[in-house]
């Protein structure tokens, strides 16, 4: 029986790799480069979700030194982003079922989509140590598009891009974000009880299913 969805859209963060460990890696050796105390990783978890811009801006807010959008900004951010590309390896670490689900899910005649917030120049390093890259038909980064989640844009712009309805997608992810992108597109939502919720409830999201292992999507 074909699948009801002819498209499905991943998050990354949270929903297809546990890379919290190696975010709050880079997140720390941030703050202590710029003379600030590190935080927990548990603390750093909660700031994931919504881009390496607003990440850095809530790490600055948790030690007093936020500022706003400007040179000031941009170099703490710049350097951000070199330890963010030092962590990759530690970020590399696929969840049990997730490549699974997304060799079956396409052996099943779905096409399967990226859609996540982190910068795009990060995911093909990723892929290299998962050994991912032939496991998707589309990639939508943070950047790539003017907006990123929870804006509809990059959701809208992979059901165009595989000349779908929103209607025939499915949004996979793990957040508010992913659920507030999912309903400013009009797209069915998918959620999975792990993650970075941040005090999102996933069960009153309105998502079609909320799954423990993403294998479970072969049996919608």
């Amino acid at each position: 029986m074909p699948l009801p969805f002819r498209v499905m859209l991943f998050d990354l963060d949270g929903t297809l790799i546990d890379s919290a460990h190696g975010i709050a890696g880079a997140v720390n050796e941030t703050l202590a480069e710029l003379g600030h105390v590190r935080a927990e990783p548990a603390v750093v978890l909660e700031w994931i979700g919504e881009g390496a811009r607003i990440l850095l801006h809530r790490a600055l807010r948790h030690v007093g030194a936020d500022l706003p959008d400007g040179p000031a900004f941009d170099d703490r951010f710049a350097l951000l982003m070199r330890h963010y590309a030092d962590s990759l390896p530690q970020q590399a670490r696929a969840y049990d079922g997730a490549a699974e689900a997304l060799r079956g899910l396409r052996a099943h005649g779905v096409k399967v989509a990226l859609c996540t917030n982190k910068p795009e120049r990060f995911i093909a390093p990723l892929f290299d140590a998962l050994d991912w890259h032939r496991m998707f038909d589309g990639i939508v980064g943070g950047d790539t598009l003017p907006e990123c989640k929870p804006h509809a844009l990059p959701l809208r712009h992979l059901a165009d891009a595989f000349g779908v309805t929103v209607g025939d997608c499915l949004m996979v992810g793990d957040s508010h974000t992913d659920a507030e992108a999912a309903r400013a597109a009009g797209m069915p939502l998918a959620l999975v009880d792990y993650g970075y919720h941040r005090g999102f409830d996933v069960h009153g999201a309105g998502a079609v299913t909320v799954t423990g292992d993403l294998r479970s999507l072969l049996s919608l």
